[in-house]
């Protein structure tokens, strides 16, 4: 045992580790911000947060390979997040991820602190993994990610 150190202390301390939460800040922080924000501020917003989308399915690109598809990276980022999703084969041959079912409101409000966040992000991203995607919004409530075929 390290001098000055108690068991006491590190065992409260492993206590609290594990009872607290992640801490987030920027979630409650963006909230605020966006609750009375006027069209200009949040349109500001979500330019960044979808080049930050960009940027980031650009950097998950340069860490895969070749081999994966674009939808099956998007369906298992959304997954990893905790974003209930399906996907599934178009019409015209491409792929659809939809983000429905209970709870994917507020799974997507507490990845994204705002839907004025997601959308644009979530847009970024997915065109970055493929350029033609399309981000759909109905007025269920569900959000639709389509990938054409590649080569169209």
């Amino acid at each position: 045992m390290r001098t000055g150190i108690s068991f006491a202390r590190d065992w409260q301390l492993i206590k609290v580790a594990r009872a607290l939460r992640r801490h987030d800040v920027t979630g409650p922080l963006v909230r605020a911000l966006l609750h009375d924000a006027s069209p200009a501020f949040a349109e500001q917003v979500a330019v960044i947060a979808g080049r930050l989308g960009a940027e980031d399915g650009t950097a998950l690109l340069a860490h895969n390979e070749e081999r994966f598809d674009p939808p099956t990276l998007m369906e298992g980022l959304l997954l990893m997040w905790g974003i209930p999703c399906v996907s599934g084969e178009s019409t015209d041959g491409g792929t659809t991820i939809i983000i429905d079912g209970d709870g994917a409101a507020a799974a997507v409000r507490e990845t994204f602190a705002d839907k004025r966040v997601a959308e644009p992000y979530l847009t970024g991203y997915a065109r970055a993994l493929q350029q033609n995607a399309v981000l759909e919004h109905g007025a269920d409530g569900k959000i639709a990610i389509r990938f054409p075929p590649r080569g169209e």
